[in-house]
């Protein structure tokens, strides 16, 4: 008779992801928990009932618009947060890669050097700026050892801090005292870039089919490869993880680094939709995609989640504020509608983790 020890013991194996297990333990639509699928359900009949302005289509574009870049970041924050962690820092990064990707855009030299071509490198800019925040929040969760909360409460502070030293506070706008390039770059501007943000391809915002592009390849990437098994064993049992081989810190590091990439992506689509960079935008965002998140089912402990869900939440938080803003409702009751919500969806996901557990 021989002892087991963790070299030669049977590696323990990921906890499934919900849109993994056996059909008769999951709602069939993704692995979305029915109560939210449901939910979403009555909330847009109850609106289409009570509210005649829902039956035109331009308000169903407009929330389309409104919700897209929510759910841009709502998907990296749902990586995240099944891996148990939490990431403060995305709506910083709304106003620090926006204001990176309006300064690319504006630059004379590039505009008078690269033409169109400056728009791309705008993009760029906006992507990878926030990746680089993504990567810089990942490694020191991962390698420094230090708690997401802290770190990434850290990078807002500090990226806000960036973009408004590089800006003096102020929006990076098309004036210019070179007319001829003042009005190179406003042509760029309204003809190509402004398309990202409000443009439509057909009735749908081009915004929507980019969130469209992101909700797939993240649902793909969460459900259907080994990376997405391993975010799951993360967040289910991190040691448990790592003694089935899981390399923890990649894993860490990949999915800040893809949180601050798709919130870069939302920067781009807003700085598009306000024609220039405002270094203030984005307060308050990370609220909006953690709500997205938590009300679409995925557990702020850690282990289970879809991509799926976290756009129904998005989308039933957007229902919500369009209508109370239909019905004349202020906006700062639109605040305390959503922090309710929030609070009924994390004390949901407590008591059923208690019946669970």
């Amino acid at each position: 008779m021989s002892l087991s020890t963790p070299e030669n013991a049977a590696p323990p194996a990921p906890p499934t992801p919900a849109a993994a297990q056996p059909w008769g333990r999951r709602f069939s639509f993704f692995g979305v928990n029915p109560g939210v699928f449901a939910g979403f359900i009555v909330l847009v009949i109850a609106l289409l009932v009570t509210t005649p302005a829902l039956y035109h289509v331009d308000a169903w574009q407009n929330l389309a618009q409104q919700v897209s870049l929510n759910t841009i970041i709502a998907v990296g924050m749902t990586f995240v947060i099944i891996t148990a962690g939490i990431d403060l820092s995305v709506g910083s990064i709304l106003g620090f890669a926006g204001t990176l990707t309006a300064m690319t855009l504006m630059a004379p030299s590039l505009v008078g050097r690269f033409g169109d071509a400056t728009m791309v490198l705008a993009v760029l800019a906006g992507f990878f700026s926030g990746a680089l925040v993504g990567v810089l929040n990942g490694a020191a969760i991962a390698f420094l050892r230090m708690q997401p909360f802290i770190v990434t409460l850290a990078t807002m502070w500090a990226v806000r801090g960036i973009a408004e030293v590089l800006t003096d506070g102020s929006p990076i706008g098309t004036v210019s005292s070179d007319a001829p390039l003042a009005a190179a770059r406003n042509a760029l501007l309204q003809n190509k870039f402004t398309a990202l943000g409000m443009g439509y391809l057909g009735p749908i915002p081009v915004s929507a089919l980019v969130a469209l592009v992101v909700v797939l390849l993240g649902h793909f990437l969460l459900t259907r490869t080994v990376f997405g098994r391993h975010v799951y064993a993360l967040g289910g049992n991190a040691e448990a993880a790592r003694l089935s081989g899981v390399n923890v810190e990649r894993v860490r590091l990949l999915v800040f680094t893809l949180s601050g990439a798709l919130s870069g992506i939302a920067a781009i689509l807003l700085m598009s939709k306000l024609v220039s960079g405002q270094p203030t935008a984005g307060q308050g965002w990370e609220l909006y995609a953690i709500a997205a998140v938590v009300v679409g089912g995925t557990s702020l402990f850690g282990g289970s989640g879809s991509v799926i869900g976290s756009v129904l939440g998005a989308l039933i938080i957007g229902v919500i504020n369009m209508g109370l803003d239909l019905h004349g409702i202020s906006a700062f009751w639109q605040q305390i509608v959503t922090g309710a919500i929030i609070l009924i969806a994390v004390l949901l996901d407590e008591v059923m983790r208690r019946r669970s557990g």
